[in-house]
């Protein structure tokens, strides 16, 4: 008996099952890309301070700052976020909040619909 043909067709089979799991990691990179790049756009738009933009979660495996951003890579494309200044927790090491406050280029500083579109920019670019 031949086996060959069999063994090809298993080995051609989880090729195609691998090309459309990179396929739709892909596509899903790239619309967690466009969102990200959303929020990005705009809050740069408002003057706002973007300290990170990055996509993928876990470990990352490549970053570069540019400016003041750092734009990073993480293993897996499944998420992704913008770092600005004064949106989040606070990290004792660095400013108060009463000082992130008076920045204005903080998050917290804008107007309620500066912030209302830096948060509906991401939606508004998967659309």
């Amino acid at each position: 008996m031949n086996y060959m043909p069999l063994a090809a067709g298993a080995v051609w089979s989880v090729l195609g099952e691998l090309q459309t799991i990179l396929a739709v990691v892909f596509g899903l990179g790239m619309v967690i890309f466009f969102h990200e790049l959303g929020h990005f756009a705009v809050a740069k738009w408002c003057n706002v301070h973007v300290e990170r933009f990055s996509i993928g979660i876990g470990p990352i495996i490549w970053s570069h700052q540019r400016g003041e951003t750092e734009y990073a890579l993480s293993v897996l494309p499944l998420g992704g976020y913008v770092k600005m200044l004064g949106q989040d927790d606070m990290d004792p090491n660095q400013m108060t909040s009463s000082e992130i406050a008076e920045n204005p280029r903080s998050y917290s500083s804008k107007t309620v619909p500066q912030r209302m579109a830096i948060i509906s920019a991401g939606v508004l670019m998967n659309v």
